[in-house]
């Protein structure tokens, strides 16, 4: 029976945030599912390592870094870039609650929006062809998977605006589950700074969270996209400073 529901929730978590499994995302998530978050990041990290590895000395560093992103980006259906380019449009154009909610949810993007996934698809492709130039591959296992718990943070801190992500909310047991992966997977890629790292994202992601609280009521499915995308970007600038 639990290993059942374990195969559900962890289901439900690739198909909320991947492109796998697209046949359970017209289901109710299970409330557990936020707890394997980073345990899918990990396994999105895993991709982009074997890759990484596969295309080692066939194509120069800042190739394979495009092809990386451009995998990631697929896989994850956009979905991050496409919340931090909701936020920025939101928050640039809205002025109270109600209009950045309604501007967030709107299909039409404007300059913020742009300007916005341009340099943090910038940013990502010139860390990433850093770390791969410098040969630290295993730390393309730890920025998916802190960005991914940087979600369960911001889920389990602040109630949810406008919208219900999950049902039930994140229990403190999903926490502390997704702690355990995030703080294994930071400690065997980046020794000890890695819990340094988690930390700061922890602080990252709740400012994030109180700010949005503030000017928009709470989280939704867009502040937990642009989350991913700004830890993922801080953890990628932190691992590129301690390797120079």
């Amino acid at each position: 029976m639990k290993t059942n529901s374990f195969i559900k929730q962890l289901i439900a978590a690739f198909s909320f945030l991947t492109v796998f499994f697209p046949g359970s995302a017209r289901k109710a998530y299970p409330g557990g599912s936020p707890a394997y978050f980073p345990l899918v990041g990990l396994f999105l990290g895993l991709l982009l390592w074997a890759c990484a590895y596969a295309l080692e000395g066939v194509f120069y560093p800042a190739i394979t870094a495009l092809l990386l992103l451009s995998i990631l980006t697929i896989v994850t259906r956009g979905l991050p870039l496409g919340g931090l380019a909701s936020l920025l449009d939101g928050l640039s154009r809205g002025r109270n609650e109600r209009e950045i909610g309604r501007i967030m949810r709107g299909g039409q993007r404007g300059t913020s929006a742009v300007i916005g996934i341009c340099l943090a698809t910038l940013a990502k492709y010139l860390l990433i062809s850093q770390l791969i130039e410098d040969g630290a591959l295993p730390s393309l296992l730890f920025f998916p998977t802190l960005g991914r718990w940087s979600m369960v943070c911001l889920a389990w801190s602040f109630p949810v605006a406008q919208e219900k992500i999950f049902a039930p909310m994140p229990a403190s047991r999903d926490l502390w589950w997704a702690a355990a992966v995030t703080l294994l997977c930071a400690i065997l890629t980046q020794g000890l700074a890695g819990l340094g790292l988690v930390a700061l994202a922890w602080v990252f992601a709740y400012g994030l969270g109180r700010y949005c609280v503030g000017r928009i009521g709470g989280i939704t499915a867009q502040v937990m996209g642009a989350g991913v995308e700004l830890v993922e970007i801080l953890a990628l600038v932190a691992v590129v400073a301690l390797l120079s």
